[in-house]
């Protein structure tokens, strides 16, 4: 793996502190020993893949002081992502890798034959905006919270439309018009959050091919007629309209990954969905 990508993944993959070491992992003076020793036993957790045990160690154990620092909130943000079923390394390198493949099936094939949970990812991300806005959080926040943007959205697909045998074989099974509004409402909230820091991703790290189906898709939402933003990040301000053009976009070929061939043409992807 290269440099870049290690030091993207310097957030995620988190470094325990020797037991003999002396300075504190929380920077506020308001964290305790205690604290300083949970979150160690957090990234120890994570490192271990017990992505639960490190949940509940930072949500029922440490202080509300230290629970509310940003370092805290990146150990949690990253234990979540990591039961949602992300892998960073794997899924970095299934897109960097790919040549071929809509927006949609690219960032959807890395849950393939995984066990995902896109609750997890949701959980992922809503504690990262707890940090703050894009604008107020660091490069490699975003940069993480553009690929579990994608993981959340990737992961409903999986889950929704790949079900046979468990876990999924890559083939699309399911009714992708039949997704249910919570479903559907998790794909725009993983699409919006992936715009909104879509451009903290550099090429080397996306693979062209992956990084040209993703830029297609993204441009392509807002050219539907009717269409007036793809970049929503608070459940709230979805509409049943955007759902409706969600599914019809995900039931297209060029885009998603249902049948309907639309040869590019925005106009016509309304109402691939009957």
């Amino acid at each position: 793996m290269d440099f870049l990508i290690k030091r993207f993944l310097k957030i995620l993959i988190l470094v325990t502190c020797a037991v003999g070491c002396t300075k504190n992992v929380l920077s506020s003076s308001t964290s305790s020993p205690t604290d300083d020793s949970l979150l160690i036993d957090a990234k120890v957790a994570i490192n271990s893949f017990n992505y639960q045990t490190a949940i509940d160690i930072v949500t029922t154990e440490m202080s509300a002081q230290a629970q509310a620092q940003a370092d805290v909130k990146e150990v949690l943000a990253s234990a979540y992502a990591g039961k949602c079923g992300l892998n960073f390394v794997m899924y970095l390198d299934s897109l960097s890798q790919a040549t071929s493949g809509t927006g949609f099936k690219l960032m959807m094939t890395p849950f393939v034959g995984i066990p995902a949970d896109p609750s997890s990812c949701l959980a992922a991300l809503n504690t990262l905006e707890t940090i703050g806005t894009s604008a107020q959080r660091t490069a490699n926040e975003n940069a993480f919270a553009a690929v579990v943007g994608m993981s959340l959205l990737g992961s409903q697909v999986r889950v929704a439309v790949d079900t046979a045998p468990v876990n999924g074989n890559g083939t699309i099974d399911g009714n992708v018009c039949a997704m249910t509004d919570a479903q559907i409402d998790n794909v725009i909230l993983g699409f919006g959050h992936m715009i909104q820091n879509f451009s903290f991703l550099t090429l080397q790290q996306m693979g062209s091919g992956s990084q040209t189906a993703i830029n297609t898709l993204i441009n392509v939402c807002t050219s539907i007629p009717g269409v007036t933003s793809c970049t929503i990040t608070d459940a709230t301000q979805i509409t049943q309209p955007l759902r409706d053009t969600m599914r019809d976009l995900l039931n297209t070929d060029d885009y998603g990954v249902g049948a309907v061939h639309t040869g590019g043409n925005a106009v016509q992807i309304a109402g691939a969905c009957p």
